[in-house]
């Protein structure tokens, strides 16, 4: 029975991921702007005090943020605008490593100029949070506050980036990301396989694995340093569930960082964090206590 129910979710999670994502293809939402030459896709919502999204690896504005509603939820109370990342989405896709690092970074300020807004909260998940923290850390005058989720610091980040570029060649040579998905699990809740089938299957076809690899040669250089870490200035939460493996990350971050609130939901992993009745509330109390 167990093997039955597994194999049902497997189906519903395909065809929602597969409906999400043609949605985001096909329908016709959003705006573009160009970002150093680079044409990139946002989609807003609400009104009120800005809240920029950004998505991690292989995902996208809506499988990370509309899926789980989180960007329905904020839109309720602020203007929510969510980026698809550059090798990403609707977004273009760069075969170029150049093109990606610190350029992740300056996009989402680049956005900000396109739309006006002087000051914004901003909001990561995973990839999309190691870029937010390091937003923080090099353009504070730019933020209200930074909730980098679902991602950490370290001193010595050689084992993590030993990682990435290694999934770079697998995605280069068609191995997929499995390695990553299975890294990412906590010990105490391994993925079934049919689980890391569905995730590898998913980001296989619907992802441009040749920019993706682009953009993990060039990861490094989203790392923050201790200095940059131990200098912030504005108020920072990161949310992170509690079989996650990036809670180590995000505790060590904790331990150095100023102005930083940690909040660790219990029974969630990498991949439920999002999902989690707790994070939308958690985050929206964050966001209040910020704006101005």
């Amino acid at each position: 029975m167990f093997v039955g129910v597994a194999i049902l979710l497997v189906v519903l999670l395909v065809l929602t991921g597969a409906a999400t994502y043609l949605c985001t293809l096909f329908c016709k939402t959003g705006a573009f702007f160009e970002a150093n030459g680079v044409r990139l896709h946002y989609v807003e919502a609400g009104q009120g005090t800005p809240v920029i999204l950004v998505h991690g690896l292989a995902f996208n504005h809506a499988t990370e943020w509309k899926l789980p509603r989180v960007f329905q939820k904020l839109s309720k109370r602020y203007r929510v605008i969510a980026l698809d990342n550059r090798g990403h989405g609707k977004s273009d896709k760069p075969y170029d490593p150049s093109q990606y690092g610190l350029e992740l970074v300056e996009d989402v300020v680049r956005l900000m100029d396109h739309l006006g807004i002087a000051k914004a909260h901003v909001v990561g998940y995973s990839l999309g949070g190691f870029i937010t923290l390091k937003l923080a850390l090099t353009h504070p005058e730019r933020l209200l506050s930074a909730a980098p989720c679902g991602a950490g610091w370290t001193a010595n980040p050689a084992e993590e980036l030993k990682l990435l570029y290694s999934l770079s060649d697998d995605l280069e040579q068609g191995r997929g990301i499995t390695a990553l998905l299975k890294w990412l699990q906590a010990p105490e809740k391994p993925l079934l396989a049919p689980i890391l089938w569905f995730g590898n299957f998913v980001t296989c076809s619907f992802n441009d694995m040749k920019a993706l690899s682009c953009l993990l040669r060039n990861v490094a250089a989203l790392v923050a340093t201790e200095n940059e870490v131990r200098g912030n200035v504005i108020p920072c939460l990161t949310i992170v569930g509690g079989y996650d493996h990036m809670k180590v990350l995000a505790e060590q971050m904790a331990g150095v960082m100023p102005n930083l609130d940690l909040l660790v939901i219990p029974g969630c992993d990498h991949h439920t964090t999002l999902m989690s009745r707790k994070t939308v509330p958690a985050l929206t109390a964050f966001l209040d206590r910020h704006t101005p």
